[in-house]
């Protein structure tokens, strides 16, 4: 780990000791576990293992991949890594305390090309994650979901709390992950409800950070990151309405310990930064991260290939983070120093190859 991701680390255990506390002497099942925000979870819990006496199973459907991650970290009593199909209902013969169901494609790559895919583990794998849930009777399943669940349109007001909705086109192409994370939250709330399985649900927005796969990863950041370090041009499509809320990895990692320890059953927690940006912006403070950097910012006209025009079933309305901020939760990284951060952990690594 670079200098930056390990002041991230400090910073955090400084400030969320009380939420770490109560992992002391856990076990924790994470599914998913070589995604870019689960690398970086588990990153900052492996780093937590030995004096919080943490016990982490990390599930990965290629474990030679999750090897080559957390290499560091291997012989280590504390990690497992695991490859369960929790999605045909092969459990591990353990008993969390905790499980954080996040497993999930999160590409528009995958949502066309691959949407059963897409949907099976949030369909499939929550169903049966949450059933082996009963059976052992965990402390919290946390569930990864997305803003995406808000649809679009039909909202009226400009700031979405976590009982408003849009609507979702069922059959847009973009569907088989909105309507399958939606699916996940019923399940969630159903559980609760008629077995008492204690399950929380955190919607996540746009996340960024140190630990993208950008060899693999095609959405806009990883890309830009990638042709960074390639000395490329940046390409961007010119549109005033591109506008996210986006949150650097560090306070996403908050929120979700604050939701998996104080969350209440069978609701849902908006967890998104206090800024909405624009694009374009969002370009320029990566291009400027270091004065060593090459690459210019093109935009060019509207095309076809456009996904996020508006009417594709994108809704870029903010999300009121007002709900996980009474459980004590508060974004404390601007979008131009994360975004700053982010390119210069990996102009970092760059170097060192």
């Amino acid at each position: 780990m670079n200098n930056i991701i390990q002041e991230d680390f400090k910073k955090l255990e400084g400030q969320y000791k009380d939420i770490l506390s109560e992992l002391g002497g856990k076990t924790i099942y994470i599914t998913g576990a070589c995604g870019m925000i689960t690398t970086y979870l588990n990153f900052f819990l492996l780093t937590l293992a030995d004096n919080y006496h943490l016990n982490l199973f990390l599930q990965c459907r290629n474990t030679e991949k999750a090897k080559k991650i957390y290499s560091k970290y291997l012989g280590k009593d504390y990690l497992h890594i695991v490859d369960d199909n929790f999605e045909m209902g092969h459990m591990p013969a353990i008993k969390p305390d905790y499980i954080i169901h996040a497993a999930s494609a999160a590409s528009t790559k995958f949502f066309i090309e691959t949407p059963v895919d897409v949907m099976s583990p949030n369909i499939v794998g929550t169903w049966n994650l949450l059933n082996w849930a009963k059976d052992i009777n965990v402390e919290k399943f946390l569930f990864f979901s997305s803003n995406s669940i808000y649809g679009e349109g039909g909202v009226k007001n400009d700031v979405l709390e976590e009982n408003d909705y849009g609507i979702v086109d069922p059959l847009n192409e973009r569907s088989s992950y909105i309507e399958s994370k939606r699916m996940s939250e019923q399940m969630c709330r159903a559980f609760w409800k008629q077995f008492g399985v204690p399950a929380s649900i955190i919607r996540i927005c746009h996340t960024y950070g140190p630990t993208f796969d950008i060899e693999k990863d095609t959405r806009i950041i990883p890309r830009t990151i990638k042709k960074i370090l390639n000395e490329e041009d940046i390409e961007i499509f010119k549109d005033p309405n591109s506008v996210i809320q986006y949150t650097y990895i560090a306070d996403m990692v908050a929120a979700i310990l604050i939701v998996l320890i104080k969350g209440a059953f069978g609701e849902a927690y908006n967890s998104g930064g206090d800024e909405i940006v624009k694009m374009d912006d969002v370009i320029s403070w990566m291009l400027n991260a270091d004065e060593s950097i090459k690459s210019k910012l093109i935009e060019k006209e509207i095309d076809s290939s456009y996904n996020f025009a508006k009417g594709k079933g994108v809704n870029f309305v903010k999300l009121s983070n007002e709900k996980i901020k009474k459980l004590g939760w508060n974004p404390e990284v601007t979008n131009k120093e994360g975004f700053t951060r982010t390119v210069r952990s990996y102009l970092q690594d760059f170097e060192k190859q």
